[in-house]
């Protein structure tokens, strides 16, 4: 198989790249930024060099661009860099020395390390894909023995609290859309959820996100105070996805809300029939995914 050739199918790209294979197939149907070999089955296959320039766009996004800018970039540029996974890989080797931090409780080194990522790099990079990465590495470390839950709550309380300040320096536009992210009744508290409602503000929405453990009922009395028009639910266990989706959608139906979905590992664990039926809801599981699921907000 040739670097040009087509060797991989559009669930493996999805795979390796982290974004959802709608947004690959939006990015081909709008932007024309690749166009892989077709199968006899009509199936997409892309090549190396495809996903290489799909990894470049993907960097841009990630540093900030619309992808409409990442591909104007590129095509300004002609070529695509074949170095663009040594700044991935040096923010995977980040996100491991702060999780090892964390998991012995230095808090001190952690914050360290942090804030020479946040002097090397954008507050959206560090942010957005630098705290993305954490969560991924004690994922990793949640299966080892030594992971506790004292270990995982005290990292999720001190990442928190990162992303809460970071966000206190943006300034708050009353005049925007509210946004009201929660967790779903007995979910654990979810780094990609605060990551989230920092990526929403970034984008000039006024952001309120609540801590785990809140009741439904509590949830509700909130929304009818703020009357937000977004409402992201984060849902990281399969069992409860369904009874998640539901509310989101009942709730959809009967108040003022323009959008809403949900975020969180839990859709992974789906079956393809289950995904194709919720794929609405899904917000994705990078900035490529949010990008083009907020554009059908209005």
């Amino acid at each position: 198989m040739t670097f040009k050739e087509g060797n991989y199918n559009i669930k493996a790209v999805s795979k390796k790249l982290g974004i959802r294979p709608g947004t690959l197939r939006a990015w081909e149907r709008r932007y024309h930024v690749v166009a892989p070999f077709r199968n006899e089955s009509g199936h997409r296959l892309y090549s190396e060099e495809q996903v290489l320039k799909l990894q470049t766009l993907i960097e841009r996004v990630n540093e900030g661009f619309t992808i409409k800018q990442a591909v104007e970039s590129l095509e300004r540029k002609g070529t695509y860099e074949e170095n663009v996974s040594e700044g991935h890989h040096y923010i995977a080797q980040i996100a491991r020395e702060i999780a090892d931090a964390l998991l012995c409780f230095d808090e001190e080194r952690a914050q360290a390390v942090l804030n020479q990522a946040y002097s090397m790099y954008s507050i959206d990079r560090v942010t957005i894909d630098l705290f993305m990465q954490v969560e991924k590495q004690l994922e990793e470390m949640d299966k080892q023995p030594s992971m506790t839950n004292i270990h995982k709550q005290y990292m999720f309380q001190i990442l928190g609290a990162k992303v809460k300040n970071v966000m206190l320096s943006i300034p708050k536009n009353n005049l925007m859309p509210k946004a009201l992210l929660f967790s779903y009744q007995g979910d654990s508290y979810s780094i990609l959820l605060r990551v989230f409602s920092f990526y929403l503000k970034r984008k000039g929405m006024d952001v309120i996100c609540l801590d785990a453990g809140i009741p439904l009922e509590d949830v509700e009395l909130v929304m009818e105070q703020i009357q937000p028009e977004l409402m992201i639910i984060s849902s990281m266990d399969r069992v409860h996805f369904e009874q998640a989706a539901n509310h989101v959608r009942y709730v959809a139906e009967k108040s003022f809300i323009k959008k809403s979905g949900i975020i969180g590992d839990a859709f992974n664990g789906l079956t393809d029939d289950q995904k194709k039926h919720h794929a609405d809801l899904f917000v994705g599981k990078s900035r490529a995914d949010w990008e083009l699921w907020l554009e059908h907000m209005n």
